[in-house]
């Protein structure tokens, strides 16, 4: 028994199984057909909310489990363990929800969060712009007053906004014209669907993995919002946008553990079945290298996802520590994926085993949420006290 299992409690273990099994009856029967048509599940993440798997950070009040974030990250580890695009989904819907959570009024949280957590209705948080990347202090998308009075319109360019498009609602980081009072003046608005308002308009972007994992760049012209989609207070925006990002960063670890696993397990089956000249193609050493290599590099990147998590569930959380967990998993990821298909031969190039899948899925992983090369910077600046 690993270290990490003697530390679960019983809570953690029902919820780890509860995705285990959403994820072997849901997910499971639908990620070929989700790989094949790129089409968004939303259907299935009706189903995750209906398993009350989009409800594990939220709070009770509003239909959530208001369980903490190791929970949450055994969850996504055993979905993404099939479907890398699910996984992904949950995880933008997530970090949507959160900071409606932390940050909104009453009446904001009972608009959206009971119908957030049932999947009735998917957030999308819209961050990233062209020139900008995520700093939230260098956006161009603004905020102006509205000429009644009673609300604000909404103006820029987004990037690669994680369920953008078929998000029922979008939280817009955007620079309100600064005032003495609001400093940078950053601030985050609640947005409806793209479908809902004039000037909102989103083009997809087509990526080599995670399909049906919708993500693309939004155009905001004048679009008008109340004056109560104003999420916390005006210049709160900096503190909103990053105050998960530790929590995000390890989740996307998690992500990539699970893809890791996922190919780890073909290639451990089909090294044992397959024969080679008269022997399992596992009994070769240099089989047996890459095997021994793949095993201690995901475990290694485990035990960062899992460490990470339980800090930022103890109230302890380490930005130095969720940029090593998102950074190693994320090429363990890779690592894995590629060699997996290597031990497989040249069956592993052929697209009707998933080897392939996850190998483009595992890609991304290095780059969204902070590139690997930001992680290793933040861990080094940390380390020498920069």
């Amino acid at each position: 028994m690993t270290l990490i299992e003697n530390v679960l409690s019983e809570e953690h273990r029902e919820i780890r199984d509860r995705a285990a099994n959403f994820t072997a009856d849901v997910v499971e029967p639908e990620a070929e057909r989700i790989e094949r048509t790129d089409e968004f599940p939303r259907e299935v993440l009706e189903q995750a909310g209906e398993r009350g798997i989009l409800g594990i950070l939220l709070p009770e009040a509003y239909g959530g489990e208001d369980s903490d974030f190791l929970s949450y990250c055994l969850a996504i580890e055993q979905i993404a363990q099939v479907s890398g695009a699910v996984a992904e989904s949950i995880h933008g819907h997530t970090f949507a929800a959160l900071p409606i959570a932390t940050f909104g009024t009453e009446e904001q949280k009972e608009t959206h969060l009971e119908a957030m957590v049932r999947g009735e209705s998917i957030g999308s948080m819209l961050l990233t712009e062209p020139d900008a990347g995520s700093s939230p202090t260098e956006l161009s998308t603004v905020a102006t007053e509205r000429d009644d009075g009673d609300g604000y319109r909404l103006s820029g360019e987004k990037s690669f906004g994680t369920n953008a498009g078929v998000a029922d609602v979008h939280l817009v980081v955007a620079r309100k014209q600064p005032t003495p009072e609001d400093g940078h003046g950053v601030s985050v608005f609640l947005a409806p669907g793209v479908d809902e308002r004039d000037g909102f308009t989103f083009d997809r972007v087509e990526f080599m993995g995670m399909r049906g994992h919708v993500t693309g760049d939004s155009t905001l012209e004048d679009v008008p919002v109340d004056r109560s989609a104003l999420l916390g207070e005006v210049g709160q925006g900096f503190r909103i946008a990053m105050g998960t990002i530790d929590m995000a960063r390890t989740g996307l670890g998690a992500i990539g553990t699970g893809i890791a696993t996922a190919a780890f397990e073909e290639a451990l089956e089909y090294a044992g079945d397959r024969e080679q000249g008269g022997k399992a193609v596992g009994e070769y050493q240099a089989v047996q290298v890459l095997v021994a290599e793949m095993d201690a590099r995901l475990d290694g990147a485990r035990h960062l996802v899992y460490d990470s998590a339980a800090s930022i569930a103890a109230d302890d959380a380490s930005t130095r520590q969720s940029s090593k967990a998102k950074y190693v998993a994320s090429d363990t990821a890779e690592f894995v994926t590629r060699n997996a298909i290597q031990v497989h031969g040249g069956k592993g190039y052929q697209t009707d085993l998933p080897l392939e899948r996850y190998y483009r899925d595992a890609k991304i992983l290095s780059i969204i949420g902070g590139t690997t090369e930001i992680q290793k910077t933040t861990v080094a600046s940390d380390a020498l006290g920069l």
